[in-house]
């Protein structure tokens, strides 16, 4: 995100290190290390003053946009629907924030690159996010993909979006949390062992998987997760029985862990959408592969909705309804189709989710995959 700036305080230069809310000005305190909200309510300013002032976070305020276009960078930036961005630059990566959430939706449909924070409900997530933003705990990102339907084919991305990570040198960990009969991850890791294709390197694949984890008491060791997780072609993978995974919150715990143990953690929620609610402000963005139908727009509207303010990109897979097409998709979301995956026979037909790295293989599958990473704020890694 590329945050903006306008002139900042002459209180800052007081050296006084103290949170509060400043008006923004022409002072010396560093941008990067300070939120920016850009509102005429008083109610929302002092609610928003009394969130970073908990968090430990600098805000400084402003009465409009002028300036923003010459400006340096905010680790967040945020505004009321009554004050909103008057560019595509400065839209892009703002938090708008209200108390009614059918207007921030209306706003953030007009405005592509907002994102809807709705309060008072997403107030945890606000303090968190930004928590993160400004101090920045290098851990590593949290992401989810969910599908409208069964056979969407969310586990197929996550696992595409994994594989392309560790073409990166990057250590990504997998996430069950779709399961049920048939689990793409779980086939997975039982072929893999099969095979005797577990193990990275140096790394040792073990066999931790839910059915363990629930019987461990205190949090998860972020240690034994990396040692003991089972690892195919360099993919930290994650699965289990749905029975495991609902006797404890461990979903939460193990993303927790993973993220301090993996660069990227991928949760694979399938059609469980309800599993987002207890991720809380771990979970930064979220992939939706749907089918581009009237139905399925409507099953993604809902999707993408639940699990507002995290941002959503979405994923068109499979043939398209008669009459549309990702842009339909698109305008009935307000939020991006960043790929479109054309129905593929060969990929259908094949039960071994391994397979699917072999639309990697082509300069257009690089490509989409490249633009899902970038989506979901993966495209530096």
């Amino acid at each position: 995100m590329n945050h903006h700036s306008l002139p900042r305080s002459p209180a800052d230069s007081a050296g006084t290190g103290q949170v509060g809310t400043r008006q923004v000005g022409t002072g010396q305190a560093a941008a990067a290390e300070s939120v920016l909200l850009i509102t005429d309510d008083d109610a929302l300013r002092e609610d928003i003053a009394l969130i970073t002032a908990v968090v430990g976070v600098r805000l400084e305020t402003a009465t409009n946009w002028r300036g923003a276009e010459e400006a340096e960078g905010w680790a967040a930036v945020m505004c009321s629907a009554q004050c909103l961005p008057t560019s595509a630059r400065q839209a892009e990566g703002t938090l708008l924030l209200g108390y009614d959430a059918e207007g921030l939706w209306e706003a953030a449909a007009q405005l592509p690159g907002v994102r809807p924070v709705p309060l008072p409900q997403a107030e945890r997530w606000l303090s968190e996010q930004l928590s993160a933003q400004v101090f920045d705990r290098s851990q590593g990102k949290v992401v989810a993909a969910a599908s409208t339907a069964g056979g969407a084919g969310s586990t197929t991305f996550a696992y595409l979006c994994a594989a392309e990570l560790v073409a990166r040198g990057q250590r990504p960990l997998l996430i069950d949390a779709a399961l049920g009969p048939g689990s793409g991850l779980a086939d997975l890791v039982h072929r893999a062992r099969s095979q005797q294709r577990l193990g990275s390197g140096n790394v040792e694949g073990g066999d931790l998987d839910w059915e363990q984890l629930s019987r461990i008491e205190g949090e998860i060791s972020t240690s034994h997760l990396s040692a003991a997780i089972p690892i195919v072609d360099g993919i930290g993978v994650l699965t289990g029985s749905v029975e495991a995974l609902q006797r404890a919150p461990l979903l939460p715990a193990a993303a927790a862990a993973g993220r301090s143990a993996f660069d990227v953690v991928i949760i694979d929620l399938g059609q469980r959408i309800e599993m987002t609610h207890i991720m809380g402000e771990q979970l930064e963005r979220m992939l939706v592969v749907t089918r581009a139908s009237p139905r399925a727009a409507e099953a993604a509207v809902r999707l993408v909705r639940a699990v507002a303010p995290v941002e959503a990109a979405v994923v068109v897979n499979r043939r398209a309804a008669p009459g549309w097409g990702p842009e339909d998709l698109a305008d009935r979301l307000g939020a991006p189709v960043v790929a479109d995956l054309a129905e593929q026979r060969w990929l259908a037909r094949t039960d071994d989710l391994a397979d699917t790295y072999q639309l990697l293989r082509s300069a257009r599958g690089a490509r989409m995959i490249h633009a899902v990473l970038h989506a979901l704020g993966l495209g530096d890694a």
